[in-house]
This record gives C-alpha cells, structure tokens and sequence, in this order.
C-alpha cells in the first residue's frame, strides 16, 4: 500500500468520522421540524461523502472494485448469515446491559449501526424501512464493501478484520460503546470476508437492526414493569439458540466448503505500519480519544 493510498483512505474516515459527530450539531433550527428524516439523512451523508472522495482522489489504478455482485445466494449462507446476526446482537445487548449496570446510567442506550435509529414522535412503515435499511446498507458499503475491500489486497485477513473491527467500534464515538461495537463489527467483516460479498453483511445488519428496535421498544414499553431483571438473561438464551443453529449449518457449509481460507499478503505488516501511521490516521485516533474522554467527563 502506498503512502498516499493509506493517507487518503484514513482522510476518508476522519471525515466520516467528523461528518457523524458534528451533523447534528449544525443543523439549523428549521429542521428540527422532522429531526428523524433530517438526522438519518446527514448521517448517510456521512457515509457518501467520503465514498466519492475517495473515487475522487485514489489514481485510476487503485480505484475501488467493491464486491457489489451477488456472489452464490444460497438458502442455508442467508441461514447462517441470520443466526449470525442475532446472536451476536443478542450477545451485544447483553454487553450493553452490563456497560449500563456499571456506568449506573438510568436508561440503556441501544444503538447498532453507526447511523442513529431515526425515531420522533411518530412512527411509520418508511420511518421503520429507513431506521433498518439506510444504516445497514450505507455502513457496510462504506466500510465493508470499499475500505475492508481496498485493504484486502495489500493487508492480511487477520489484521484486516482487527482493523476494521477497531475502525468500525471507533466510529461510534463512545467508549461504553465500544466493546459491543467492536464484537459486532467483526463478525460484519468477517462475514464480508467468507462469503465474498459485502451483502452478506448488509443481511446481518438489517437484522441486527430489527432486533435492537423491537429491544427498544420492548424497554420503553415495559420497563415500568422490570423486563429489565429478565431480557439480558432472555438474550442470553436466545444467543446460544441462535449460535446452535448457525454452527449446525456451518457444518454442513463447510462440508461443501462454501467458506473462503484466510487469505495472506507479503510484507503485509509494512502496509499495515502505513495504514496505521499516518497523520489522518493518527489525527482520527486523537479525535476519538478526545470525543471518548468529553463524554465521560
């Protein structure tokens, strides 16, 4: 990877990563009328703004090829894909829950996708259609679909999933966040990596996604009766139920050898120093820790 290359990849996500924290703070005032519609649409921004900067600004050579095509949908791949997803929620929400306990915080803050879940005062079918679909398409086609993608010739598959499950946590912004965050992001990427096609993660995420509001609502709708005492110990179960039926297919799929071998790069931890060491690189890190550290003070 050339240094340009990775200075510009890690720009693209310091831009991201600005882009998510600041749009809320410059909205005008006449867009608080609808602020669900106004949010989730800044914050897919966020996510196709440094899209095309990037076909803006990497040489022809090194353009993005993002893994758009269906690559082999099979029944028992979009099975797995499923179990995957929500066990790994359930998983998350578990870890939440804990962050919560620990942090004595009031109320539990459930939020999956980078893209905040787009909820006012009403709710409607195209409010639900957004909250789950914008987030999870334009957050895996970002990151998994051009960055994991564009990393995955010059880096390793071990370093790369590490990579991105830190990016991904990272751009969240919080550090209670981050634990589930990066659970989550790594079983996106690595899902991306087995199947060859960023769909895959887009298919989890949407679930993931479905099963956090309908968490959220059941938080909202009954706390006042203490689901609380019962729903992570329920989200527990249901994550081993989950995890049983997706190792019980992955046999069968590796059987078939329907799974992709870890793939390795020569000199792949010299493209990693210049991925990680660069100044967008490091400023993106510096931004975090700053944004991590206000909110906890």
């Amino acid at each position: 990877m050339k240094n340009k290359s990775a200075l510009r990849l890690c720009l693209s996500l310091f831009i991201c990563f600005a882009l998510l924290i600041g749009a809320d703070s410059f909205l005008p005032d006449i867009l608080t009328l609808y602020p669900e519609w106004f949010a989730l649409l800044f914050d897919t921004m966020a996510m196709v703004v440094p899209i095309a900067l990037l076909h803006l600004l990497m040489p022809k050579k090194e353009r993005f090829r993002p893994k758009m095509k269906v690559v082999n949908f099979t029944a028992e791949k979009v099975f797995f894909t499923i179990c995957i997803g929500l066990s790994v929620t359930c998983v998350r929400f578990f870890i939440d829950y804990l962050v919560c306990r620990i942090q004595r915080a009031d109320v539990l803050s459930l939020r999956f996708a980078i893209l905040e879940i787009p909820f006012g005062n009403a709710v409607s079918v195209f409010a639900i259609l957004g909250a789950i679909v914008f987030p999870a398409l334009f957050e895996s086609l970002y990151l998994r679909g051009y960055i994991q993608t564009f990393l995955s010739e010059y880096i390793s598959t071990r370093p790369v999933l590490i990579v991105m499950s830190c990016v991904t946590a990272m751009l969240y912004g919080s550090l209670p966040q981050f634990p589930g965050a990066l659970l989550s992001a790594f079983f996106l990427s690595w899902l991306t990596f087995i199947f060859g096609s960023f769909w895959y993660s887009v298919i989890a995420q949407t679930m993931s996604i479905s099963l956090y509001l309908f968490l959220g609502w059941v938080l909202k709708e009954f706390t006042v009766y203490g689901i609380l005492r019962t729903l992570p110990a329920l989200s527990l179960l249901f994550a081993l139920f989950f995890l049983y039926m997706a190792l019980r297919t992955a046999e069968r799929l590796t059987l078939r050898q329907a799974f992709k071998k870890l793939h390795y790069v020569q000199h792949s931890d010299y493209s990693l120093s210049k991925f990680t060491a660069n100044a967008a690189s490091l400023a993106f890190l510096f931004v975090f820790i700053a944004k991590a550290l206000i909110g906890i003070v």
